[in-house]
């Protein structure tokens, strides 16, 4: 695993947190995890989880 790759899967796992913990908007969660915008959030997490950020969230 690439540094990189490290930090993404740490990105990763604090917006499931915050997507399970919170009522942050999504875009929101994205910029407070490091991601420049929504659509860079969602990339990632669906590559990592095979799942958008807004499902997550509703099968939580």
């Amino acid at each position: 695993m690439t540094p990189y790759d490290y930090v993404l899967q740490l990105r990763v796992k604090r917006a499931k947190k915050l997507l399970q913990s919170s009522d942050l908007p999504i875009c929101d969660v994205a910029l407070e995890c490091g991601f420049g915008n929504q659509s860079h959030l969602a990339k990632h997490f669906r590559k990592k989880l095979g799942i958008t950020p807004m499902n997550y969230r509703k099968n939580t």
